[in-house]
């Protein structure tokens, strides 16, 4: 039996806050009510599902990344690994900095611009982001963003009546 300890990191501790902020959220949308009622949606459906569909994600991202701790060998291989594969700050790496930047001006956006701008925009960074540049297969990229974001406006919109924040009705 070994005595290994694992070294977490950003990999770890990133979905683990992440979990911690979803539950909470959860247990405010289950708050809320009863997610049907008369074989109808009520206003906590959408929120309860998303709650459970993210922790499901998080705790996989979690197992995910204590496999891949525990697979490397010691602490000093899977320090020496993480730096070769990607630059990393304070055990987080860029690539997870970038999305939680990103989010977060996508949530500040969304409001002030209205759906299709901040959406579009969104979208488009993280291709860029997730590709390492928007400007290789540029076209196929627009393309997509253009597809996704015009079915997450009709998923809303259309398909769940939700009133989407547009640029023109600020």
């Amino acid at each position: 039996m070994s005595t290994k300890r694992f070294a977490l990191d950003g990999e770890f501790y990133v979905p683990a806050v992440l979990a911690i902020i979803t539950v909470v959220y959860l247990i405010s949308a289950i708050q809320l009510g009863p997610p049907m009622k008369d074989g109808n949606m009520t206003e906590s459906f959408f929120p309860i599902l998303t709650s459970v569909v993210m922790l499901i994600a998080l705790v996989c991202a979690m197992v995910q990344a204590l496999g891949r701790i525990s697979s490397n060998g010691s602490d000093e291989e899977a320090t020496a690994e993480a730096s070769r594969t990607s630059k990393r700050y304070a055990g987080i790496s860029l690539g997870a900095i970038g999305v939680v930047l990103l989010t977060t001006g996508y949530l500040l956006a969304f409001d002030l611009i209205g759906y299709f701008v901040s959406t579009f925009f969104y979208v488009l960074l993280l291709h860029g982001l997730f590709s390492g540049s928007i400007k290789k297969n540029w076209l196929m990229k627009l393309v997509a963003t253009l597809l996704i974001t015009a079915a997450g406006y009709l998923l809303f919109e259309v398909f769940f009546q939700v009133r989407l924040p547009t640029f023109w009705s600020q």
